[in-house]
């Protein structure tokens, strides 16, 4: 008879034979204040188990636990190269997820000279790279347009007329994606002969499209209003007939852009 105990006992231990499983305290037994007790240790057992190596919580591969609120964790299988969205209908709960895989490659594995590229049409995928990378945008991370309307730049152009010096100064609000923005803003515009941001007056440097609204120096530098295309246009004479360069800025928000020069001819 001992040696039959002694012959249990090590397979037992080897695994040949499992009696043991886990007690299950969601039954009625265990309901009510009266069953704390029976309950605890219940569930004190079950950790010795656990401790012991006897009974062991295991998940089959390829699978995920998935609850809710409203229901309790079971497996699901998730197939190989599958994508896996998390998603919470509370703020305050953050995923954490201990091994980045990309098309079910470990970043871990990645080789020495290699990284992953993607886009918004294909799968990322092991690179090799040397040298100097230069990263680039499609478009698809692009700011909100209510945060670029917010973030607003001009340009500036000029264009000859060809006609006893005269010409244009264009300038265009823009937003942030480099798109032509309708709406009023106020810029400081001035007109100069020398590329020094100074303001030098001419026979003509006035509003022809948007709105004046100060005058600083006539026929100089002006603030105005751009109209309901985001757009002022400034008319430009040289000195009466005659030829010559002329160079424009325009500041909004303490940005400024210059024209470069503007050659007004007069054939």
């Amino acid at each position: 008879m001992r040696k039959g105990l002694v012959t249990l006992w090590v397979m037992l231990m080897a695994g040949y034979v499992s009696a043991a499983t886990f007690t299950d305290i969601n039954s009625p037994q265990y309901e009510g204040k009266t069953a704390d007790k029976a309950r605890n240790a219940a569930i004190d057992a079950n950790f010795a188990l656990i401790e012991a190596g006897t009974v062991t919580a295991t998940q089959e591969a390829d699978s995920l636990l998935v609850g809710s609120s409203t229901s309790n964790q079971t497996a699901m299988t998730v197939a190989a190269g599958s994508e896996v969205t998390l998603s919470s209908d509370d703020t305050n709960v953050t995923f954490t997820i201990a091994e980045d895989v990309v098309d079910g490659e470990s970043l871990e594995d990645v080789d020495p000279g290699y990284i992953f590229v993607g886009s918004a049409t294909s799968n990322a995928e092991p690179v090799a790279v040397s040298g100097v990378i230069t990263m680039a945008n499609d478009g698809t991370t692009a700011l909100a347009t209510a945060v670029a309307d917010q973030i607003a730049y001009l340009t500036i152009a000029g264009a000859d007329l060809a006609t006893n010096g005269t010409g244009t100064i264009t300038i265009q609000l823009k937003d942030q994606a480099g798109n032509d923005l309708a709406a009023a803003a106020l810029v400081r515009t001035w007109i100069g002969t020398a590329n020094d941001y100074g303001v030098d007056a001419l026979t003509d440097y006035s509003v022809s499209t948007g709105t004046q609204k100060e005058e600083v120096t006539a026929n100089g530098e002006y603030l105005a209003i751009t109209d309901g295309s985001g757009t002022i246009v400034m008319a430009v004479d040289y000195a009466g007939g005659g030829a010559g360069s002329v160079y424009a800025w325009a500041e909004v928000g303490g940005r400024i852009v210059a024209s470069g020069e503007v050659a007004l001819t007069a054939p």
